[in-house]
């Protein structure tokens, strides 16, 4: 059975303007690696067999198209793909979905970026605010920020509002739930964020200080509008989303309906890196896909820590968070995981003035009350 589509010239119409492109990678021989990607062209975007298709507007403009190759050696190849604008639409999960939707199942296939013409980027803007916004909101200039989380799993919200506090009084300039705080009964999400946005605030009354509390609103999306009016109402400084659990698209969501700074953590999101086999680049996936969802800051871990992140892989992220892409303003990485004292000048070095280091165990066991550690964070950065 043959599939015509009967206004060919309406299809052109509606497809017309500018495509993106996505880059990969693809392990195999220079043959296996161009029927790969001839069969994502369709797997993207038709996922029909192409010789049945009757409509020259579909092969045309809606079937993907190789537009580059390249040897990579060691068995791998860089592919470049065009698809037509229409095919993604307005919608976040859907650019995704084009960009590596049924293709992320295939082995050793890797998603490496996805390039928008600046057309596109009316539709994707990415973050309100970016580097230059965050400083601005926070008057925090020629520095890192200082950045921590709200520990450990199993305090009372009572508890957790006074590490907010302390840290507050202290000058750090971002405070985030941990993100293993969600709705639990011993810190109910209600309760845990009226209390540490109030103890916040009190800090910051006192010490004339610009303090930001982002509570952790990923969860269910069912509870996900009360959960963002909440964190406006209580006056907090943004609002921070694992899109591995919640979706990218949610990122977007929660800074249009806040209209407050977004935090990426990345939790579950392992799961799709690339470690050799097929994935997604682990500068695309922490770097750049939080950026076009419209994170502001994006936390990843840091090289040299507890997790396995490489320094180039670190180093691909920082730079993917900072290069000019146009309209689409840079964002701050902000790399964590094991950071202590020792290691902030360092850190600082490698990633440069726009960022935002998280440290967290490591100020709350170092030597001296939490205060204090805070103060000489930042006295670290200064």
């Amino acid at each position: 059975m043959k599939f015509k589509y009967y206004d060919d010239g309406a299809l052109r119409r509606q497809l017309a303007g500018d495509g993106f492109t996505v880059i990969y990678r693809i392990r195999g021989t220079e043959q296996e690696a161009l029927e790969t990607a001839k069969s994502m062209c369709v797997e993207q975007t038709v996922e029909f067999p192409a010789q049945h298709i009757e409509c020259p507007a579909i092969l045309d403009g809606v079937l993907g198209h190789i537009d580059y190759t390249q040897d990579l050696k060691n068995g791998w190849h860089r592919v470049d793909i065009v698809y037509t604008a229409g095919t993604a639409g307005a919608d976040f999960p859907q650019l995704l979905n084009v960009a590596f939707g049924n293709s992320s199942i295939f082995p050793d296939v890797t998603l490496e970026r996805i390039c928008l013409p600046d057309s596109m980027k009316k539709t994707f803007p990415g973050p309100k605010f970016g580097v230059q916004g965050m400083r601005e909101r926070l008057g925090v200039y020629d520095r890192p920020f200082t950045f921590t989380a709200l520990k450990p799993m199993g305090l009372p919200p009572e508890a957790l509002a006074e590490e907010a506090y302390r840290c507050a009084l202290g000058g750090i300039d971002l405070i985030k739930d941990d993100h293993g705080l969600m709705d639990q009964p011993f810190a109910p999400f209600r309760e845990r964020v009226e209390r540490a946005a109030a103890a916040v605030r009190r800090a910051n009354e006192e010490t004339g200080g610009h303090t930001a509390y982002i509570p952790n609103v990923s969860g269910s999306f069912r509870r996900m509008d009360d959960r963002l009016r909440l964190a406006v109402d209580c006056g907090c400084g943004g609002v921070m989303v694992a899109p591995g659990l919640a979706g990218f698209d949610l990122i977007g969501y929660a800074a249009e309906k806040t209209s407050l700074p977004v935090v990426c953590h990345p939790a579950f999101l392992g799961g799709m890196l690339d470690r050799g086999r097929g994935g997604v680049d682990c500068a695309c996936l922490l770097g750049q896909l939080p950026r076009l969802a419209g994170a502001d800051i994006t936390v990843f871990p840091n090289f040299g820590g507890r997790f396995s992140l490489s320094e180039e892989q670190c180093a691909g992220i920082r730079d993917m968070a900072s290069e000019d892409q146009g309209a689409i303003r840079p964002i701050l990485p902000s790399p964590a995981g094991g950071m202590t004292f020792e290691k902030v000048g360092p850190t600082r070095e490698f990633y440069g003035n726009d960022t935002a280091l998280l440290m967290g165990g490591g100020l709350f066991t170092a030597p001296g009350t939490l205060t204090e550690n805070c103060q000489r964070f930042l006295h670290e950065l200064q």
